[in-house]
C-alpha cells in the first residue's frame, strides 16, 4: 500500500475504535464495546483529530459533551490539551462555548478563556475547513457559517445538536472510571482507584503518569487508602507498591481491559497526520511517516496497546517496506481492540 491507502486503513481503524468507545459510554449509536476501559478525556481530544472526516461523529460527540459535561474532568482535560495540537487546543475552546449554551458548568464553558487556549492567536487562524474528505478536500462547508466555529478560525456549516446522547452506565466495563468518579469524585482519587481495579501491584509514579495527574496527590491517596486499610502496601526495593484490599478489588467483577490511552491516542494521532494527504513526494510522505513513527514510538508501545515497531531506521536502505509494515502492525493491534 502507498501512503494513501495507509492512511484510509489506520483512519478506517481508528473511526471504529472512537465510535465503540463513544457508544459504550452514552453516545447514540450501536456500535458499543463494553470490554475496554474508556478514557473520556483522551478519547475527546483524539476525536477532535480523527472526526474531522466524520461530521456525524464529531457532532455526536457534540451532544454528549454538551449533556454530560458534569462527569468530565476538567482538570485532566486541560492537562492534556496543553500537550496537544492547535486544533485541539481551539475545538475543545469551541466545545466547551457549544456545552455552555446548553447549560455547563462555570468550569468547563472558562476553558476557552485559559491562558492555554489564548495562546492560539486570531492573528494566526485564517478560515479552514472543519470537515475534510480522505482526499484532503473540503466537506460540508455549508452556505451559512456556524458562528462560534467562525470564532476560531472554522468553516461549516449551522451546528443542530439532536439531544439524545445518554448518560455513562457506570455498571459496565468500559465505564469503570465513571463508576470510581461516582464513588470518590471527579480528579486524581478516582484515577487511582481505576489503575488499581485494573492492576495487580502498582507503583505510584506509573499511576500518576498513566492518570495525568501529578505524582503529589497521588501519592497522598495511595498512603491514605493503605492506612485505613482499603490498599495492600509492600516495598520493592526502594520503591512502594499498592494494590486494593481483596473486598474493594472484588466490588468490580470483571475489570475492563486497560489501555494506557493517555499516552495511546496522541502517538495513534500522530501517526495519522503523518500520512494525512499532502502536496508532497512519495519520498516527503515516507520521510514524514518515518519521522512520526519514530517520535511516537514509545507511545505505540503503551500498556494494553502494544506495537512492535521493529527497525524503523533500516528503511533508508531497504525501502518503505518496513515502514508499511509498522503501519500494518499498528491497524491490526487497534483493530484487536475493537473485537
Amino acid at each position: 500500500m502507498n501512503p494513501r491507502e495507509l492512511y484510509s486503513s489506520l483512519l478506517d481503524a481508528l473511526l471504529e475504535v472512537a465510535w465503540q468507545q463513544w457508544t459504550a459510554i452514552g453516545l447514540a449509536g450501536i456500535r458499543a464495546s463494553q470490554e475496554t476501559l474508556v478514557d473520556p478525556e483522551a478519547l475527546t481530544l483524539a476525536t477532535f483529530e480523527i472526526a474531522r472526516t466524520d461530521p456525524r461523529l464529531f457532532d455526536e460527540m457534540l451532544d454528549w459533551l454538551s449533556r454530560n459535561h458534569a462527569v468530565v474532568d476538567v482538570s485532566r482535560l486541560k492537562r492534556m490539551a496543553k500537550a496537544g495540537t492547535s486544533d485541539q487546543r481551539r475545538l475543545l475552546g469551541v466545545a466547551a462555548r457549544i456545552a455552555g449554551l446548553h447549560g455547563a458548568s462555570p468550569t468547563l464553558t472558562r476553558l476557552p478563556d485559559e491562558e492555554f487556549i489564548a495562546r492560539e492567536s486570531h492573528a494566526g487562524y485564517g478560515a479552514r475547513d472543519l470537515f475534510i474528505g480522505e482526499d484532503g478536500r473540503p466537506l460540508l462547508t455549508g452556505a451559512h457559517p456556524d458562528p462560534v466555529f467562525a470564532s476560531a478560525g472554522y468553516a461549516r456549516g449551522p451546528l443542530e445538536l439532536r439531544g439524545i446522547s445518554q448518560h455513562p452506565d457506570a455498571s459496565i466495563p468500559a465505564c469503570l472510571r465513571f463508576r470510581a468518579r461516582a464513588l470518590v469524585g471527579i480528579g486524581p482519587r478516582a484515577e487511582v482507584l481505576t489503575y488499581l481495579w485494573t492492576h495487580e501491584w502498582s507503583h505510584g509514579r506509573e499511576i500518576a503518569v498513566r492518570a495525568a495527574y501529578g505524582q503529589a496527590p497521588v501519592a497522598d491517596y495511595l498512603a491514605s487508602l493503605a492506612e485505613w486499610g482499603w490498599a495492600e502496601r509492600r516495598a520493592d526495593g526502594r520503591r512502594a507498591l499498592y494494590r486494593l484490599a481483596r473486598g474493594l478489588r472484588d466490588a468490580v467483577g470483571t475489570p475492563p481491559r486497560y489501555v494506557d490511552w493517555v499516552t495511546a491516542w496522541p502517538a495513534l494521532v500522530g501517526v495519522l497526520q503523518s500520512l494525512r494527504p499532502a502536496d508532497l513526494s512519495e519520498d516527503a510522505r515516507w520521510m514524514r511517516l518515518y519521522q512520526a513513527l519514530v517520535q511516537h514510538e514509545s507511545g505505540l508501545r503503551a500498556e494494553g496497546l502494544e506495537v512492535e515497531l521493529g527497525d524503523l531506521r533500516s528503511w533508508v536502505e531497504r525501502g518503505p517496506d518496513v515502514l508499511h509494515r509498522a503501519v500494518v502492525a499498528i491497524v491490526d493491534r487497534v483493530r484487536a481492540l475493537t473485537g
